[in-house]
């Protein structure tokens, strides 16, 4: 699973590029599928690899695609956010996909995140479990970033050991949104 590095904001505006290139790449993909009918598509876009990995040169399955862009982009905001609160913060490590470790990581500003994009932040327990592994962990200042479009999120109160932080659209997919 990739692990990025990022020692300035110009390695997270080349990840961002990646990203959308391997968005542009997936979406001319698409127009393979235009002559079939309906379910044919359906399975196509599950089980054929008409995507991109997000900053990978591999093919992906479009659905797989979808859900790791979101993941990272919401990565790349948590970090640009906590270079703004941390500037001591770089280099910062990012731990994408499955890597071991905290999804987001700065031993010399001891900071420690979990990020997550979801339909809501409380699908699947996601929320309660990565304040769960953030506070597990030594860090001093521990965060847990969610993009949740759409979801309200004035109901969310900061824990005493873990700051959430809700990620905006702008932030996270820019302002063409």
């Amino acid at each position: 699973m990739p692990i990025e590095t990022i020692h300035s904001e110009i390695d997270l505006r080349r990840l961002r590029h990646r990203v959308e290139e391997a968005a542009t790449r997936a979406w001319e993909s698409l127009r393979q599928l235009d002559d079939l009918p309906p379910l044919q598509r359906m399975a196509a876009l599950r089980f054929t690899a008409l995507g991109r990995h997000p900053i990978e040169d591999r093919a992906l399955n479009l659905i797989e695609q979808v859900n790791q862009t979101f993941t990272y982009l919401a990565s790349f905001a948590a970090a640009e956010e906590i270079i703004r609160r941390h500037p001591n913060a770089l280099p910062i490590r990012l731990n994408l996909g499955t890597a071991s470790g905290s999804d987001l990581e700065s031993p010399s500003a001891g900071v420690a995140a979990e990020v997550f994009a979801a339909v809501n932040r409380h699908n699947n327990g996601k929320l309660a479990l990565d304040i769960k592994k953030v506070v597990g962990t030594s860090a001093r200042y521990k965060y847990v970033f969610y993009f949740c479009p759409g979801d309200d999120c004035a109901r969310d109160r900061n824990d005493l050991l873990v700051e959430l932080v809700p990620l905006s659209e702008e932030q996270t997919i820019g302002r063409g949104v």
